[in-house]
């Protein structure tokens, strides 16, 4: 895979959104790995975001649908705005946090719903951690739910 041609195709896309060339960061860590940063005003990452990181997932399949097709390639694509992946985790951890800590005190099943895969996942990985806890995933989507769940100790 040419990373300058995958560079060149991404930021191609990516000025037809009307983000400027200062506004977006290609790095091309190797075969596998594709990290974006864009760096929108902040009335225009809402768009790019999209409600709970959906436009993101979207932007995220098109470009890797795109780089597969053009090198037969599926690469692990990271695509962040505004740092919004990691304001996102910040707030999962303290909903993890609080939902372990209410299902330890009720001795009660937490239900958290309306997850996607990747988030459910930051919250197991998280909570693998705490004690008195464990988690597991219900359901079948897109009605899949996280399960907090107290533990005998």
């Amino acid at each position: 895979m040419d990373q300058s041609k995958v560079t060149e195709i991404l930021s191609n896309v990516l000025t037809q959104l009307e983000l400027n060339e200062d506004q977006i960061k290609i790095e091309v860590a190797d075969e596998d790995n594709i990290n974006i940063l864009l760096t929108p005003s902040e009335d225009a990452a809402g768009i790019f975001v999209g409600h709970h990181g959906e436009g993101l997932a979207s932007l995220r399949m098109i470009f890797s649908l795109m780089i597969y097709q053009r090198f037969g390639v599926w690469p692990k694509l990271h695509l962040n705005v505004n740092d919004y992946q990691e304001r996102r985790e910040d707030s999962l951890k303290e909903l993890a946090q609080n939902a372990a800590d209410r299902a330890v005190s009720l001795q009660k099943e937490i239900i958290l719903p309306n997850l996607s895969s990747f988030e459910r996942r930051i919250i197991h990985l998280f909570l693998e951690e705490y004690k008195g806890v464990r988690t597991e995933s219900r359901g079948e989507a897109p009605y899949r739910q996280m399960v907090v769940i107290p533990t005998a100790e």
